[in-house]
């Protein structure tokens, strides 16, 4: 993903990555949240127990790839570093804020 070498790829190239990462995330809360409605069924058996063990492990590992594909992002594309003036118009507006 290194081909990318003007600012304006390099920030395309970021946003499409960021994207995909909050996807991975997002399927990974999605099996995490089926996983924990399976344990509030009234009538648990041992099908539906390892039905919610893999469910689980699936989250699991969907969150480890998510977190791994995120820290290959922040390498490949670090985030840009603001310029001195938005970071003080940052500054600014935190400064109002509180």
């Amino acid at each position: 993903m290194k081909e990318c070498s003007t600012p304006a790829q390099i920030k395309a190239c970021r946003a499409l990555a960021l994207e995909r990462n909050r996807q991975l995330f997002e399927e990974a809360q999605a099996l995490n949240l089926a996983a924990h409605e399976l344990l509030e069924s009234r009538e648990m058996d041992m099908e539906q127990f390892e039905h919610y063990r893999a469910l689980r492990r699936k989250a699991d590992l969907k969150f480890a790839d998510a977190i791994e594909h995120l820290c290959v992002l922040n390498e490949d594309f670090p985030p840009i570093p603001m310029s001195p003036h938005n970071s003080q118009g940052l500054r600014r507006q935190l400064e109002i804020a509180e």
